[in-house]
């Protein structure tokens, strides 16, 4: 599996446990494990809701207007991936990051997703310390 089909595995992921409300590890688990998904994906999901709280307070820092409850479901779960990969997996360039999330704001999301999004990580990516 790709790295972007990987990142679409886990949109979808974020976007379901986001809907449910549970973002507990054992439910977690049983999603990712009903999903037939490899221990890669399974353990970056788990990285992600374990982090959640620091990832979402980090976008509502940069939100103008806003409040993370009020992002739509699909442009929230695209920010909190991406800014886990900006914040924990720095091995990834900054750009790829958000040229993908991009992408996927614009295929998942609504028709001036990809703007807002862009704005939020170009601002969170400021913030930690990864310009663009």
């Amino acid at each position: 599996m790709g790295k972007r089909e990987e990142r679409e595995r886990l949109l979808r992921a974020l976007y379901s446990i986001d809907i449910l409300g549970d973002y507990g590890e054992s439910s977690v688990r049983q999603f990712a494990e009903k999903n037939g998904w490899d221990q890669i994906t399974v353990d970056k999901l788990l990285a992600i809701a374990a982090k959640r709280v620091t990832i979402d307070e980090s976008i509502a820092q940069n939100l103008k207007g806003w409040t993370v409850p009020r992002i739509a479901v699909v442009d929230r779960s695209v920010l909190r991936l991406a800014v886990y990969e900006l914040a924990y997996e720095q091995q990834t360039p900054m750009k790829v990051v958000i040229s993908e999330a991009i992408e996927m704001a614009k295929k998942y999301g609504a028709k001036d997703s990809f703007q807002f999004v862009n704005a939020v990580l170009d601002a969170i990516a400021r913030q930690i310390g990864r310009s663009v």
